[in-house]
């Protein structure tokens, strides 16, 4: 037990819970806690702000760890964007909680060049600050950043292919806001790899579909096969392709058609067979043909899919290849009886797959916890049908990731994650603070943990709480 005083002892001794915004920042200000003061900053008034401010920034090297911290609320970001200091901004404009907020701000402030490009490529930069710097920047670099933002649309990718035709082609062809107007622009003016790139694009034009098929280059033929909209004919020729990942395609194509799929299961390349293996209208027979493949990947992926046929999921229970197995266990449609004869395999990788099946019993769960294997035990501490009784057991197992099954697991009661609080891993007590099993006094005692991670845990859940409830 990490703590020198029990739970039940300060919870006795704790202080009421706070039940107003002002009562929890009050709080924790009291305790001059800067991970606290962190996580109730953004329910505090103007005032209150200042004050935690100075317990937090009071040091740069906590303004340097809150600006590069990846749990830093959005809030203290903003706040720290307005600091002059370079290094705390080059933090903030890296940081992926940055809002939009913080960015506007750090990006007032900035002169320095390598600052821009950092805010170039932030998933958080709202269009208009990265409009700017497409008008007011020529760094290529910089640019090359800006056309891989997620957060660039349309009118800016456009603006990008006129302004610099070639340098930013191929990082405009892969952004999934590319019009089918811009990529066609680069269709035509791009080189074999560039033209491959855009017909791997959602938005690849249809019109552009034959043109393609007229070439004669496999990295053409390859994203062509996978395209929505092809042709029966094209279909059938893509289908006769002498590169292995062409007809791979057209095997897991939804268009194909049932004489294509057929002769295509007894292809030469397996790649192509593992395909046909995870489609959804695969038929007995031909599923019957691929249980039997020499390539166990491709009874792998037979025995995974939902819509194998269940005949043949028996055999696939008793392959030779533990992996098929185990896939036959992780299979939604497995049997009752499948799942009694997998849990009692040779391999614990299979009955560990057992005791994560959703469809599992209660009576197969009780018999894996006898398992000594910790991936079987595991399995059975996340599993819904496991018996509370079960699972009180597993709550005190030395194997911290037993443990966390427990707490993960959804059935898991509050009579069962009290046992937990006081776990000696603290990543597990910063899972319960936020576990919608446990009554907030059951929480509170941990808002003085020793460890930070789980301080600021708790106090965040309360100022998250009480800002749901306002």
């Amino acid at each position: 037990m990490p703590w020198s005083t029990s739970l039940l002892e300060l919870t006795l001794t704790m202080p009421d819970i706070p039940l107003t915004s002002k009562g929890l920042v009050a709080e924790a200000l009291a305790s001059g806690d800067m991970h606290a003061a962190a996580a109730v900053y953004d329910i505090a008034s103007p005032a209150e702000r200042k004050r935690l401010e100075a317990i937090m920034f009071c040091q740069r090297r906590d303004m340097l760890m809150f600006a590069r911290w990846e749990h830093t609320p959005p809030a203290v970001l903003e706040a720290l964007a307005k600091s002059s200091d370079a290094a705390v901004q080059i933090r903030v404009d890296t940081n992926p909680n940055a809002s939009e907020q913080a960015l506007v701000s750090s990006y007032a402030l900035q002169q320095d060049s390598a600052l821009r490009t950092l805010i170039a490529r932030h998933a958080h930069t709202p269009p208009m600050l990265l409009q700017h710097l497409v008008e007011n920047c020529n760094d290529i670099a910089t640019l090359r950043l800006l056309s891989r933002n997620p957060s660039a649309n349309a009118s800016i990718l456009g603006q990008l292919a006129s302004r610099f035709p070639l340098l930013l082609d191929k990082d405009i062809a892969s952004h999934p806001a590319a019009t089918g107007e811009v990529l066609e622009t680069l269709y035509l003016r791009g080189d074999i790899h560039l033209q491959a790139a855009v017909l791997a694009h959602a938005h690849f034009p249809k019109r552009l579909i034959e043109r393609a098929a007229k070439s004669d280059d496999v990295l053409l033929h390859r994203p062509l096969s996978r395209h929505s909209k092809l042709a029966p004919a094209l279909l059938i020729l893509l289908a006769n392709s002498p590169d292995a990942a062409v007809r791979a395609g057209i095997a897991a194509h939804p268009l194909a058609s049932p004489e294509t799929i057929q002769r295509l299961c007894a292809d030469a390349s397996a790649l192509v067979r593992r395909a046909i293996a995870a489609r959804d209208d695969i038929d007995l027979p031909q599923a019957e043909v691929l249980a039997e493949d020499t390539d166990h990947w491709v009874r792998q992926w037979l025995a995974r899919n939902p819509y194998c046929p269940r005949a043949l999921l028996q055999a696939l229970a008793a392959d030779t290849s533990e992996e098929v197995r185990r896939a036959v266990a992780r299979n939604p449609r497995c049997t009752i009886h499948l799942l009694e004869q997998l849990a009692q395999d040779s391999s614990a990788w299979v009955r560990a797959a057992v005791a994560y099946q959703p469809n599992a019993t209660s009576c197969l769960m009780v018999q894996l916890a006898k398992d000594t294997d910790i991936d079987v035990l595991s399995g059975v501490a996340n599993n819904q049908h496991t018996p509370p009784v079960v699972l009180r057991q597993l709550a005190t197992s030395k194997e911290p990731d037993i443990r966390r099954g427990v707490i993960l697991n959804r059935a898991a009661q509050r009579q069962q994650l009290l046992l937990l609080l006081d776990d000696p891993y603290y990543l597990h007590r910063v899972l319960l603070a936020s576990s919608l099993k446990l009554k907030d006094s059951d929480k509170w005692p941990l808002h003085s943990d020793p460890d930070p991670m789980v301080r600021f845990a708790v106090w965040r859940w309360f100022a998250n709480s009480l800002r749901q409830s306002h």
